[in-house]
């Protein structure tokens, strides 16, 4: 075992969050290289079927021997931990919401995104590193006065995807229908509501026996959340179906039955259900926004602005043209077999070098 430890500081921790599966998927590898490695988060942010991989920040008592890794993307207690904790600090950028897109649904999230945003470059420049998962990130730090950033990808580890499917699931969304999948945040960049008016015009004019799984939790954003389900009800459409939390066999459930995945969100970090969904061989279509086109590495389908008809014929021809389907497919194969091949060990402890020159 290492003398150094590389701890993590994350604003909350949760099964199917992004982060939290970045947090896990760190540690993992640090356990491996033999580093000491745990999580913190607020002990009110972290998920009770959790609690046994995290431990509250305010627990946390840091080392002057410590790398310590803090996750940043709104305001958190988490990022005070980590400016005054001890040891060689390393800023995760995960970029921040534009807090306009919260500001109709909850003020105290608008708030903590507005600070996160001033907060920023102080954060980042008082870290003695600053990483990026994504080219789009890195390039956001740049434009807020961050010059030095590293990007080290959003991690993508197979293992949650290759559990068994939940058999419940499985019968209850079974063929005939198709089913257009949705995973993600519930929160008012993913634009759910896009997709939900598209649907209606792929339902009604183009195939009936057709449904929209919308999986993700509605504690992002309650107000959104039920404003989505309003919206459903007053279009008359009984086949969107939310979800809510999946368990990682319901997800994994969820895009076996699915026959395209699609995301119509107008900011976007990364996406990592992107590769998710690449992985399990569903086709992806995509709004080109941000880290997406990362993400996608050239496979898939990414569109612009499409009026909702348009979105609507768009996943028709994906759905029924089986010549294209499998081009989408065998590029998305492409994409995985390059994100499968990445050395992410190396490329950490590389990172990690820079600050730890006996690593």
């Amino acid at each position: 075992m290492r003398t150094t430890a590389v701890h993590q500081l994350v604003s909350g921790f949760g099964q199917g969050d992004a982060i939290s599966h970045e947090a896990l998927a760190l540690r993992a590898i640090c356990r491996d290289l033999k580093f000491p490695s745990d999580v913190y988060a607020p002990m009110d942010r972290i998920a009770d079927d959790m609690r046994t991989h995290c431990y509250p920040i305010e627990d946390f008592r840091g080392k002057p021997s410590d790398v310590v890794i803090c996750h940043y993307s709104i305001a958190s207690p988490a990022t005070e931990v980590f400016l005054s904790a001890p040891g060689r600090k390393v800023l995760i950028y995960h970029n921040i919401t534009p807090a306009e897109f919260y500001q109709p649904f909850d003020a105290a999230i608008t708030e903590q995104l507005v600070q996160a945003r001033v907060g920023l470059k102080d954060t980042a420049l008082r870290a003695d590193a600053v990483w990026a998962d994504s080219a789009f990130n890195a390039s956001e730090l740049r434009s807020a006065g961050v010059e030095n950033a590293k990007v080290f990808q959003l991690l993508f580890t197979p293992a949650a995807m290759d559990i068994p499917p939940d058999p419940v699931v499985l019968d209850q969304f079974a063929p005939p229908m198709k089913n257009i999948l949705f995973v993600g945040r519930i929160a008012p960049n993913k634009c759910v509501e896009d997709l939900v008016t598209a649907f209606a015009w792929y339902h009604r004019k183009i195939e009936p026996h057709s449904r929209l799984i919308i999986v993700g939790s509605d504690r992002s954003a309650p107000t959104y959340f039920a404003m989505l389900r309003m919206y459903a009800g007053e279009l008359e459409l009984p086949n969107v179906c939310f979800q809510r939390f999946a368990s990682p066999a319901g997800l994994s459930a969820y895009y076996q039955l699915a026959d395209v995945f699609v995301t119509a969100s107008r900011h976007e970090g990364y996406c990592l259900p992107l590769v998710e969904a690449m992985y399990k061989g569903v086709p992806v279509v995509a709004r080109e926004v941000g880290g997406v086109p990362e993400a996608l590495g050239g496979a898939g389908v990414m569109y612009d602005d499409l009026k909702p008809e348009e979105l609507a014929e768009l996943l028709a021809l994906v759905l029924k043209d089986d010549h294209l389907r499998q081009a989408i497919l065998e590029s998305q194969k492409k994409r995985i077999a390059e994100v499968l091949k990445r050395p992410m060990q190396e490329e950490f402890l590389s990172l990690l070098s820079e600050l730890i020159p006996s690593a």
